[in-house]
């Protein structure tokens, strides 16, 4: 025989698949065709913006430099333009915004977020040659898997290039304090921090914050308009602090390592956006409300009496609306259940408002994100930047980014606890003294208490004190003489 009974079996079992694929295709709905976004991107691109910046002088860990990023436009009205706040950054800087039609204007820092990462520069919309157009602002919750996105920016410096991406996760944690990211199939996206990303009915859904070669994440829009809101109406920001940096796990993983009860499972029930997850505190900071009420590896559970889940971005609006009030949290500690009450700071009452340029450095007071980064408890003066050759350029070492990351603790036997006490020890210093000074240097190994001598050179940099003026929107230097017991 030619052929096998076993031949003659496969075959006919190969027709009948044959013959139901074709039943298949000839009945299965058509498959949705990808979003063409020709129309689209013709009418966004004049509400997109380059951002370049010129800083010379850094707070806290910023850098020195030129950079590019990415920018568009909120409030056509205000000229209000929105990015990234590791764009913005908190330092003096100048500012050029560069349009599609190769015209430019300079802008001015209006605000920045001391939680997420997003700010606003402000812009004359009068000096702009054309009319300004405000991008539409959707809502991210109503975002599902797999819904197509938009984004226009500047990736690797070349003006607005185009990605084309998917939804892949709604709710993932990338270590900014609370704040929840949208998870897109985006690539590598160097360059386009702070471009807007659209949804398919033309809504800007969200900013993008970061990427790497496969994937990119984005922060959700509505907490740019929560903040754009209040700049609108003239009501102050807060940003409500108790000390807390947070991370999701599983619900499985908080059960078995956490011993969070079995119990919680059903209550929590299923996520809208992947696996169940519930909310841990991954590390507290120091001198801030919660240290005194809560620990590292506590699991919340609920906030004001509601079931918090995985929802970081109502626990961060919860926490903003109690700001002079206390919080309740509902915790569980190594599967012990608890209530505490957590006085609720404002966030926004601690950002730099004055800073001291003395002999090639600049100094400034202790922000709670330098005690995040540097985990430090105590108190004293930050020098970010010293020029090089310049007298307290000696007492520590230099990032390769030029930054250095100390802490002056003394000056000549007295305490340094914050920026007046700086002022008033330099105001004793003359030209060419020999001063003691205690420091740490948080970029050495070993940032323990370490004294250095040197010799201050006051030939080109005496004391000078620098103010925000909120009304202008820039630095002030100050009277020395009358500046004091801030």
């Amino acid at each position: 025989m030619l052929f096998t009974r076993k031949f003659w079996r496969n075959y006919r079992i190969l027709i009948w698949m044959c013959s139901l694929a074709l039943v298949w295709i000839q009945f299965a709905p058509e498959s949705k065709a990808a979003q063409d976004w020709t129309e689209q991107i013709a009418a966004f691109k004049p509400m997109v913006v380059n951002v370049e910046t010129m800083s010379e002088i850094v707070f806290e860990t910023e850098s020195k430099g030129t950079s590019f990023a990415t920018g568009f436009i909120v409030d056509a009205e205000r000229g209000i333009i929105a990015t990234n706040r590791h764009v913005t950054g908190s330092s003096p800087s100048y500012v050029k915004i560069n349009f599609y039609d190769g015209s430019f204007t300079e802008a001015k820092g209006l605000y920045y977020d001391p939680t997420h990462d997003f700010g606003f520069y402000k812009i004359d919309p009068a000096e702009v040659q054309f009319e300004l157009q405000a991008v539409q602002l959707g809502a991210w919750r109503e975002l599902v898997l797999g819904d197509e996105l938009l984004l226009i920016g500047n990736n690797e410096k070349e003006e607005y290039s185009i990605k084309e991406g998917k939804v892949a996760n709604l709710n993932v944690n990338k270590g900014d304090r609370h704040s929840t990211y949208i998870h897109t199939t985006f690539d590598r996206t160097g360059g386009s921090s702070g471009s807007p990303v659209w949804n398919t009915k033309g809504e800007v859904i969200a900013i993008h914050a970061r990427g790497t070669d496969t994937s990119s994440f984005e922060l959700p829009i509505d907490y740019l308009v929560d903040a754009l809101s209040k700049i609108q109406s003239h009501t102050s920001i807060q940003r409500g602090e108790i000390g807390v940096d947070l991370e999701l796990i599983s619900i499985g993983e908080a059960i078995k390592h956490f011993r969070l009860p079995e119990a919680s499972r059903v209550e929590i029930g299923p996520s809208k956006t992947g696996t169940p997850k519930v909310i841990q505190i991954e590390s507290m900071i120091p001198q801030t409300t919660g240290v005194n009420y809560l620990r590292a590896s506590d699991i919340i559970y609920r906030i004001n009496g509601k079931l918090i889940r995985d929802d970081l971005y109502t626990f961060d609006a919860i926490l903003n609306e109690s700001v002079g009030k206390d919080v309740t949290l509902d915790i569980y500690r190594n599967g012990e259940a608890m209530t505490v009450d957590v006085p609720v700071e404002n966030l926004e009452s601690k950002k730099l408002r004055r800073f001291v340029r003395f002999a090639g450095s600049i100094f400034h007071d202790i922000t709670p994100q330098l005690r995040r980064v540097l985990y430090f408890e105590g108190d004293g003066v930050y020098l970010p930047y010293a020029d090089a050759g310049s007298s307290f350029s000696r007492v520590g070492l230099r990032g390769r980014s030029g930054n250095s990351k100390i802490v002056i603790l003394e000056i000549n036997g007295e305490a340094i606890r914050n920026l007046d006490d700086f002022i008033a020890a330099c105001k004793t210093i003359t030209d060419g003294q020999h001063t003691y000074v205690v420091v740490r240097d948080f970029n050495r190994f070993d940032s323990s208490p370490t004294p250095k001598s040197l010799t201050v050179n006051l030939k080109l940099d005496s004391l000078e004190v620098f103010e925000w003026n909120e009304s202008q929107l820039d630095w002030d230097q100050v009277d020395v003489e009358n500046n004091a017991e801030h």
